[in-house]
């Protein structure tokens, strides 16, 4: 910023200085610090006395968004034309917003108002050339508060891997107690006695009842309050409800989470069945601008979205469970019916297999084609799997015959249920130990692969070297010994890189594989306690396609295939 001094006489507008301290991080410079600098720059620069200076402080508020307090509070002394200058240490400081940082610049200088940063003083926004390093500036501010964000959040994952409690409010039924752990301390999450009692019979009543309402009624009705002391309310109990951190860690919660393919940052043997479940990233928390926003008075919408459970993390924490891992999941299932049922619009076929069958005629995938006012034996609307270009009328499949869906669904789950017991997992493991066999031959042979590649670079070069001394009419056969010596490299080299294709497709089959193996393992008690949605991950899990043709029905695993004869899916 040009050190030009505001000469006017009558002007009798103060020199603004804004402070902040951001909640994302403690490494920022302090606020005081900030203060004395900007203080004294405004004395040198504008010659006002500390007293005459107006000072914006807002500490523990993000520079991403502008509804901070006293950064509104700016803003509007800004517009009744009270300030003739805005001082602050850093351009990140007034905002790590592109956006608002411009659109403050550009009101500033529609009223005459200098804008002077401690740090990045040669900026002039009255250039062309200091309004692009403004731009710049603000931007990589923006990058920086991202890159701090997931640096957050990355060392929150390591302390959540100690089954760590992060902060927050603690779930009914707990408390966070502090612990000092040599130089570090540590939160752990202790029982509320009283509160637990009430988190038990939660429980039990809504597995009596399967009604959210009907507990939350009951609950009242028996005297039991919330935390808070208030009366239970469906939303209330709901989140209780699906918390997991009142599950005990046992095996059918280590088996639930992984058939949704839940990152697990736990050893089997911390599955102990006392201690409970910590699960992270949950949800999602974000601001949007509200539909009354302005640029003098921003305001923002707190939004909380819940995150798949596939991008949870879970761990094991250093709290006692409450709930067994079967009663905890047969209650993620109820609740996901009750959703169900009340969000639905419509009759729905509830198909398991959709998107999974293939086109016998060309190989595409059969979806849904429900059969309005048709039903199955448990009350389902019928519906079919029918070829997406059949139905599309797209060339490339005539005639391919639909699919009784219902009844494929049935006869492929009954399948997968004694897969743990017959040939086929036998079959399984066969071709996992196959892939691993020729998985430590690829491996020997990319050594001797490195080996020689290195050892021919080393010729090449030591070549080259001779090129340098060598007499002309020895050079030619040099010449022709480097070109033999790079065309062998050339056919090591390609088969080496053929190996690490052909390896990186063996892993990913042995990767499916031991999800298959689990899954299917697990699939027989796990489809007892999941509802319809995690049927269809454990399905996805084990299959790769169904194919029905004529007579057969062709099942095909993740890493392997099995053919079984039956006679009733054609039309």
């Amino acid at each position: 910023m040009a050190r030009r001094r505001v000469k006017n006489a009558v002007d009798d507008r103060q020199v603004a200085v804004y402070v902040r301290k951001s909640k994302i991080t403690e490494s920022s410079k302090s606020i005081e610090m900030q203060k004395e600098r900007c203080i004294a720059l405004a004395q040198a620069q504008f010659g006002v006395a500390a007293e005459d200076i107006l000072v914006y402080e807002d500490e523990g508020r993000s520079g991403f968004y502008a509804d901070r307090p006293q950064y509104k509070k700016m803003l509007r002394d800004i517009e009744g034309n009270k300030i003739k200058a805005v001082i602050c240490y850093k351009i990140d400081r007034i905002s790590r917003r592109t956006v608002d940082l411009l659109n403050l610049i550009q009101q500033m200088e529609q009223k005459g108002i200098a804008f002077v940063s401690v740090s990045d003083r040669e900026l002039d926004t009255s250039t062309r050339t200091g309004k692009i390093m403004i731009s710049m500036l603000s931007a990589i501010a923006e990058f920086e508060r991202d890159i701090i964000a997931e640096r957050i959040t990355d060392n929150m994952y390591e302390l959540a891997k100690e089954g760590r409690w992060l902060g927050g409010k603690c779930p009914l039924g707990f408390y966070s107690h502090k612990e000092k752990i040599g130089k570090t301390t540590m939160n752990r999450l202790e029982p509320i006695e009283s509160e637990q009692r009430t988190v038990w019979r939660l429980f039990e009543l809504f597995l009596q009842n399967s009604s959210l309402t009907g507990t939350a009624t009951a609950l009242n009705n028996e005297g039991y309050k919330t935390s808070n002391g208030n009366e239970f309310r469906l939303v209330a109990v709901k989140n209780i409800l699906q918390n997991p951190v009142y599950a005990i860690a046992d095996g059918d919660m280590k088996s639930y989470f992984t058939s949704f393919d839940v990152p697990i940052w736990a050893e089997d043997a911390d599955f102990d069945g006392v201690r409970g479940i910590m699960a992270y990233n949950k949800t999602e928390q974000f601001k949007e601008i509200g539909a009354d926003s302005t640029s003098l008075d921003p305001k923002y919408t707190q939004r909380s979205l819940k995150r798949n459970i596939k991008d949870w993390v879970v761990a094991v924490g250093k709290h006692r469970g409450l709930i067994g891992g079967a009663d905890w999941i047969r209650v993620q299932k109820l609740v996901a019916d009750i959703a169900t049922k009340s969000a639905r619009p419509k009759e729905s076929s509830k198909a398991l297999l959709s998107g999974l069958v293939r086109c016998v005629a060309c190989g595409g995938k059969m979806f849904v084609r429900a059969e309005s006012g048709r039903y199955n034996p448990d009350g389902s609307l019928r519906f079919r799997y029918v070829c997406d270009k059949k139905y599309r009328k797209k060339s490339g499949c005539e005639g391919s015959p639909n699919v009784k869906g219902w009844e494929l669904d049935d006869f492929v789950m009954e399948q997968i249920m004694t897969l743990g017991d017959n040939d086929f997992f036998d079959e399984l493991l066969s071709t996992e130990g196959d892939l691993l066999a020729n998985s430590k031959e690829t491996e020997r042979e990319q050594y001797t692969l490195r080996k020689q590649i290195s050892q021919i670079e080393a010729d090449i070069q030591s070549q080259i070297s001779n090129l340098r001394t060598a007499p002309e009419s020895v050079k030619p056969s040099i010449y022709k010994d480097i070109e033999s010596l790079s065309a062998e490299k050339g056919e090591k080299q390609s088969r080496l890189n053929a190996i690490l294709k052909t390896e990186k497709t063996s892993d990913s089959q042995i990767a499916d594989i031991e999800k298959a193996k689990q899954t299917i393992l697990d699939f027989p008690h796990l489809v007892e306690l999941v509802g319809y949605e995690g049927k269809l991950q454990l399905l996805r899990r084990i299959l790769e396609a169904v194919v029905v043709k004529d007579e057969k029905t062709h099942i095909f695993l993740k890493g392997c295939h099995m053919e079984i004869n039956t006679i009733f899916y054609t039309t």
